[in-house]
């Protein structure tokens, strides 16, 4: 009687347990779509929709994939919210997707369970649940990761099994990887991940006696063409500046603080309670060549990027997010291999860091309020309703030939307020808008300027004959002083 009794009692347990989950992950897909639909461009989401409206082979900062689809989609959708992050919508749905299948192949007799926890550690994690909302190329480069990933993970795992694999999913994956180097150049850390795990795991080196794997490098790298195209006919910009210009002083001792910071950013914004996971992973013994392989190449992915980063802290800032390819395979073994107490601590982390994270772009800057540091410029985001009244006020009195900002950011915020893709950036740092805004053609031209005195404040005093303050802009969020900008009318253009 009394075991009669017990088994619906355990099965309600595990059924709340289950429903818990689900329930969790639904309120962090809460705060994604609440950011998705109704937070401003964050600085860089605004300058990649204005790649968007500047179609090009390729960008100064990054590859063009990201701006290549924000075209897209303004072209389809015009300019919205939705049309600027749908698609980091639509790719979380494709990472859940792509976190059912591993599940079913790892998750022995309990795929569901393994499957929500995977999500809940994906979602709770502010790298991935919050930052996978923001429309930098990230979000982008994340989901490339995990479904090239994951199709090599099948096609090795097969051909360790059985002595060949499929052939569609070898050169699916190729396809995603060539359309991650197109999104961001660290999409390459997979590519090597690949090569180490061939190389390091015996029953794959006699792949290299055989030309699928080279036809699969070869599409790869191929369609890199529109990177290399570019890069040729700019003088390789774009290389130049992230491998010599933008850290010129190069390696000139350890600098343990530096690399301290940026482990404590990284931990911090993937959870410090992921360390154990990603440590048991990489140690415990995997239960089938899919998981074996899967961690030789994660091992891989993880320390070629994050030495890559560490060394740089050296002598650069690092920001945190530019390691995220260290800790994007780990995920879809995530849910195995964590624990309800780990679980529970992470959700309980990504609850309270995910809920200040999108508070402070749709509400107010939380954490400037409470006297932290700030995250991402939140302070940007907010006001643009009385700046757009502003500038339109000073166009309709000056006449100006064109707008202009003193820093990039600024520039691609005011365009997409303005849904106008013609407003540009003076300003010393080297941008895309070096490459669409022909100096020449606007010599002697007037413009209205709008400044941010937190960045360059002559470049733009510099390229005029003369620069008049019109009027100052401050921004409040329920009668806290938040921004402040000024606008200027410049007379009299003379390139930088």
């Amino acid at each position: 009687m009394a075991n009669a009794e017990a088994a619906p009692a355990s099965e309600y347990r595990f059924r709340l347990g289950h429903w818990l989950l689900v329930a969790v992950c639904c309120y962090f897909i809460a705060l994604k779509l609440i950011f998705s639909f109704s937070a401003f461009p964050i600085a860089d989401e605004a300058y990649y929709w204005m790649w968007g409206r500047h179609p090009q082979l390729s960008y100064f900062d990054h590859p063009p994939l990201q701006g290549w689809l924000q075209g897209l989609s303004y072209h389809l959708f015009g300019r919205s919210l939705f049309a600027l992050r749908w698609m980091s919508v639509a790719l979380f749905a494709a990472t859940v997707w792509i976190f059912w299948l591993v599940a079913r192949r790892i998750g022995g007799s309990n795929p569901r369970g393994i499957f929500w926890r995977t999500v809940l550690v994906y979602l709770a994690s502010p790298l991935f649940g919050f930052f996978g909302s923001v429309v930098f190329n990230d979000y982008l480069l994340v989901f490339l990761l995990i479904a090239s990933g994951y199709l090599f993970f099948c096609y090795f795992a097969d051909v360790e099994t059985t002595g060949r694999g499929r052939l569609r999913d070898l050169f699916g994956a190729a396809v995603l990887l060539g359309l991650a180097g197109l999104t961001k150049y660290n999409g390459a850390y997979l590519g090597l991940a690949v090569a180490g795990a061939v190389f390091t795991r015996p029953k794959l080196r006699p792949l290299l006696r055989h030309w699928p794997l080279y036809t699969a490098g070869a599409i790869t790298v191929l369609m890199q063409c529109p990177v290399l195209i570019w890069n040729m006919q700019q003088n390789f910009a774009s290389f130049r500046f992230h491998l010599v210009e933008r850290n010129a002083s190069g390696f000139t001792g350890l600098n343990p603080n530096g690399m301290l910071a940026v482990a404590l950013d990284q931990t911090g914004m993937l959870s410090p309670f992921m360390i154990p996971v990603i440590v048991g992973l990489f140690v415990r013994r995997s239960a089938s060549p899919f998981e074996g392989v899967g961690k030789t190449i994660a091992i891989w992915a993880f320390w070629l990027s994050s030495l890559t980063f560490l060394y740089i802290a050296n002598y650069s800032w690092v920001l945190w997010w530019w390691n995220i390819a260290a800790f994007v395979l780990v995920l879809p073994f995530a849910g195995k291999h964590i624990n309800r107490i780990l679980l529970a601590l992470h959700a309980v982390w990504g609850l309270l860091l995910n809920t200040v994270l999108v508070l402070s772009f749709t509400i107010a800057p939380v954490t400037t309020a409470a006297g932290l540091p700030q995250i991402m410029e939140a302070d940007t985001v907010f006001g643009w309703e009385a700046i757009v009244a502003a500038v339109r006020e000073a166009e309709a009195q000056y006449r100006p030939d064109f707008l202009a900002t003193n820093r990039y950011q600024s520039a691609s915020q005011l365009g997409f307020a303005l849904d106008d893709p013609d407003v540009t950036a003076i300003s010393k740092r080297p941008d895309q808008f070096d490459y669409w805004f022909d100096s020449s053609a606007h010599q002697g031209q007037n413009a209205v300027l709008l400044v941010d005195n937190t960045d360059d404040t002559e470049s733009y005093r510099l390229a005029f004959e003369t620069v008049t303050k019109i009027r100052d802009i401050d921004i409040e969020r329920f009668g806290r002083p938040v921004k402040h900008y000024q606008l200027y009318f410049g007379e009299g253009y003379r390139g930088p």
